[in-house]
């Protein structure tokens, strides 16, 4: 029989949140409600530890922004911003400098 071993309480987790999640797509909703973003998409793939989210101005389209998680060890996370025709714009191991940089981009498209 297998024995499950409780993490420590002192480990701290890497990854991302569900707050996190909630604040990407609060933007998409913001950008849907002005009709520029209208369609995203979410990709998980546990096996390579990469998670995207991703936004569209139309599903017919290529993808505009993409916000991406990759798990780069068993406790660090890195955070990754790319913009369509432009490539990587930005790279943290730190979720709110790559939000703010996506935050930017997508504020500047509804402006």
């Amino acid at each position: 029989m297998s024995e499950i071993i409780p993490f420590s309480t002192q480990s701290h987790a890497s990854g991302f949140s569900n707050a996190q999640f909630k604040k990407l797509d609060g933007l998409y909703l913001q950008a849907c409600s002005r009709k520029t973003l209208t369609y995203r998409t979410v990709d998980c793939d546990f096996d390579e530890g990469v998670a995207t989210y991703t936004y569209y101005k139309s599903p017919q389209f290529a993808p505009y922004l993409s916000f991406v998680i990759r798990r780069i060890g068993p406790r660090s996370t890195m955070f990754e911003v790319y913009l369509q025709d432009k490539g990587r714009i930005a790279k943290s191991g730190v979720f709110d400098k790559a939000f703010e940089r996506l935050q930017a981009e997508i504020e500047n498209l509804l402006s």
